[in-house]
């Protein structure tokens, strides 16, 4: 290991023994301490209706991350789920009576009974929690709501939650996507053209024999997508693909976003283009990019069991989503995923080595040094990026998120990566795929080709790849961190070349590009 990764170990280990120190004495449940914008003003009391999402904990935890862990397929559906470790009735019944009495309502309650929404005006959600809800004046000049104080349950009630969503305005996911003008390499390189699927399946070495046969694929989407479906038939006829048949689900209200309408296309069209034969493209719509709402639906793909893999190509620094209980909830929903065999493939981010704490510039590595998550979870599987410099050349690319997380734990199955894996924590990412914009790949956005980058690329696409591997298997692969993990050599090309900033590409794992891009014939071969 170079003496710059030793360095840069020692000083990530002496920080994250002291943030977590500092964090256990900050809080002791998730997501009940403040999220502001540093220099924000306060405008008065918030009016109007408000909710709020409580993570319950499940029974026999350690027992269920050790089923997570162990990478066996099948082990578990969700009816044992709920029979052996969803929360328990009477948990739920309890705090629907303590709702009651404090004049809100339960909105919705998850089918295992994990997610419980709180809903009803400002003014008695915040005296419930005792503190209160303000409106804010961020420095930007936009205006949110959020509570003004550390927030606090029932005794009775604490002991049974792990973390609270939904008390800030800030706490909200951003796309990992990224245009030709947001990400020019300094100097004089000789990109090929962008990338269209069957292109993708020679550079990836993609066999016609096995593409999702008897496989369907999940992305979670968000907001007003109306339109995606008719990009994804423009963009299947225009490079000669079957129609994937398409079954959306909304999950809580509908939602008036549009701002992610394009991230929604891309992921749609290269879950599928990757893997031709599925049988179903299920797309999941959460009322907006807030992270209860996508707690809430990617908790709706866990339970509904129709597939065994799906993409998010979105994120929020690590540090946010712990202090806004975002990361402490997923988590919780993603061991159950894990235990069930199922995988979530996320985007690691387009900031390099750097965290986009609240608002990043996507292309450019900006913020304070960090990952993303749900990238950094031990539950799902962190996607970065290369630059693919023309035939099947490829080098890190310079703006692909990762790093070592200073939170999350780095999974038993991780442990023995190798390369230059420091083991401090959770490294990120775990594969890669084209990421820059100057190599991207074809979308389809409002009827119109265009050319679209980011590690938003990765996760829908090794979504479609690993539906391929499960396929071609039976659909018997489990949960693809242990399995990725103890794949061959062969099985990916390994990326030694280019850096993310604090990280450099190295032979072996990286912090760049994980175990590098995918050899999907090798891949499936070694599942």
């Amino acid at each position: 290991m170079s003496r710059r990764l030793r360095l840069l170990g020692a000083a990530i280990g002496a920080a994250v023994s002291s943030l977590l120190v500092a964090c256990a004495g900050a809080m002791a449940l998730g997501g009940t301490a403040p999220v502001l914008a540093k220099g924000s003003t306060a405008l008065g009391p918030a009016q109007g209706e408000r909710s709020i999402v409580l993570t319950l904990s499940p029974r026999h935890g350690a027992a269920l991350q050790a089923l997570a862990a162990g990478g066996q397929a099948g082990q578990l559906t969700p009816a044992q789920f709920v029979s052996t470790y969803a929360p328990a009735p009477a948990t739920v019944n309890a705090i629907s009576s303590w709702a009651g009495k404090s004049g809100l309502s339960v909105s919705s309650v998850s089918s295992d009974r994990l997610l419980v929404r709180l809903s009803g005006p400002a003014s008695a959600l915040g005296a419930a929690l005792r503190t209160s809800f303000e409106r804010f004046r961020a420095p930007s000049g936009g205006e949110y709501v959020a509570s003004a104080g550390v927030a606090s349950l029932p005794a009775s009630i604490a002991g049974k939650v792990t973390a609270v969503t939904g008390l800030s305005g800030l706490e909200r996911v951003q796309g990992s996507l990224a245009r030709p003008s947001a990400g020019e390499l300094p100097g004089t390189v000789e990109y090929p053209s962008s990338y269209d699927p069957q292109q993708l399946w020679t550079l990836y070495h993609a066999p016609s024999a096995a593409s999702g046969a008897g496989q369907q694929v999940s992305v979670i989407t968000a907001g007003d997508i109306s339109g995606v479906e008719s990009d994804l038939r423009t963009f299947e006829h225009a490079f000669g693909l079957p129609e994937v048949p398409w079954r959306q689900i909304e999950v809580g209200p509908h939602g008036t976003e549009t701002e992610g309408d394009d991230e929604w296309d891309l992921d749609t069209q290269y879950s599928t283009g990757m893997a031709p034969s599925v049988s179903q493209l299920n797309v999941y719509v959460g009322s907006s990019l807030e992270d209860s709402a996508i707690l809430e639906t990617v908790d709706r793909w866990v339970t509904e069991d129709a597939s065994s893999q799906a993409s998010f190509s979105a994120g929020e620094c690590e540090l946010l989503a712990e202090a806004a209980g975002f990361s402490s909830s997923l988590d919780t929903v993603l061991s159950e995923a894990a235990a069930e065999g199922r995988t979530l493939f996320t985007s690691g981010g387009d900031t390099g080595s750097q965290c986009p704490v609240l608002v990043g510039l996507n292309g450019l590595p900006l913020g304070a040094p960090g990952v993303n998550y749900p990238a950094s979870s031990p539950y799902a599987v962190g996607v970065g990026g290369t630059s693919v410099l023309g035939g099947e050349s490829e080098i890190g690319w310079y703006s692909g998120g990762g790093g070592t997380s200073v939170l999350e734990p780095t999974p038993a199955w991780q442990e023995a990566a190798g390369g230059s894996f420091l083991g401090v924590e959770r490294g990120v990412p775990d594969v890669a795929f084209d990421a820059d914009p100057n190599s991207g790949v074809v979308v389809v956005v409002g009827g119109e080709q265009e050319t679209i980058g980011g590690t938003s690329v990765g996760a829908p696409a090794w979504q479609g790849v690993w539906a391929r591997v499960e396929g071609a298997n039976g659909g018997a692969v489990p949960f693809a961190g242990p399995a990725i993990y103890g794949e061959p050599e062969a099985a990916f090309k390994d990326i030694v070349i280019g850096d993310n900033v604090l990280y450099p590409c190295t032979p072996g794992w990286d912090y760049v590009t994980g175990r590098g891009t995918p050899q999907i014939e090798a891949l499936i071969a070694g599942a």
